[in-house]
């Protein structure tokens, strides 16, 4: 897979695994575009990398998300790879409404499903009139197939957008426009920073340490460099997704589904 991205746009590249793949893609001499929300983070990320353009990006800004991806496509006319990385995860319990808010869950919604689709929407068309090979990449989570109920909200968007990425493979089987669905096990990065010593508290001795971020950076990319997997699994997520494919990947062959 790596062979065929040869100008990306990386959207969540401000912090943890998609700063860590705009400094891998980067690294391999390919053109980076850097999106996201805080202009400090992408600022302090050019700096450090020459030659990586980058580009402020709300993808939470739902009413400006397509005018501004529109831009971004003019701006870079030969971007041949798509990377949706941005994503939210809160802790919180239905049972008792004072953990969350109703603007939170809209948020965590927002950033984590409506956000990604509206990027095919826009993006995909685009990848086509390439004519060559092209990427759309997808993150999920070993959350989409084993869901915790400490985060809820993020499992349930996850095991959406796994959803959403078998269905968009179905409908560009055939095309230039390859899907291809990541998805990392407990990965040590800030996401769930905040709530890392309450996980600890609940789980006790069953809590699953995180992996290291390089641990997990050599893993994955050793997978889309040897290409041709459909999704892109490390570690406890592997687990997960083999057991889904072993599960569905039969049935939606019968169907004559290629997702």
């Amino acid at each position: 897979m790596s062979a065929n991205i040869s100008q990306i746009l990386i959207i969540g590249a401000t912090s943890g695994i998609g700063e860590a793949f705009a400094k891998h893609f980067h690294s391999q001499g390919k053109k980076v575009i850097a999106a996201g929300r805080r202009v400090e983070r992408l600022n302090n990320l050019k700096a450090q990398l020459a030659g990586l353009q980058t580009v402020q990006l709300d993808v939470e800004n739902i009413d400006a998300l397509e005018t501004n991806l529109n831009a971004i496509i003019k701006a870079f006319p030969d971007l041949d790879s798509i990377f949706v990385m941005a994503g939210k995860m809160e802790f919180f319990n239905f049972t008792d409404p004072s953990t969350s808010t109703s603007k939170s869950l809209i948020s965590e919604a927002t950033t984590n499903f409506i956000a990604p689709l509206l990027i095919a929407r826009s993006m995909i068309p685009h990848l086509h009139s390439l004519k060559r090979p092209t990427t759309f990449i997808t993150v999920t989570s070993g959350l989409a197939f084993v869901p915790v109920p400490l985060s809820p909200m993020y499992s349930a968007t996850k095991a959406a957008i796994h959803t959403f990425s078998v269905i968009l493979r179905a409908q560009c089987a055939g095309s230039n426009v390859n899907v291809v669905e990541l998805v990392p096990p407990y990965v040590d990065t800030d996401l769930d920073s905040h709530f890392r010593d309450q996980v600890k508290k609940l789980q006790g001795d069953r809590a699953m340490p995180p992996m290291p971020l390089q641990e997990y950076m050599e893993k994955a990319t050793a997978i889309m460099d040897k290409g041709g997997e459909k999704e892109v699994a490390v570690g406890f997520a592997e687990i997960g997704v083999g057991a889904w494919r072993g599960a569905f990947g039969p049935i939606m062959q019968n169907l004559g589904i290629s997702g």
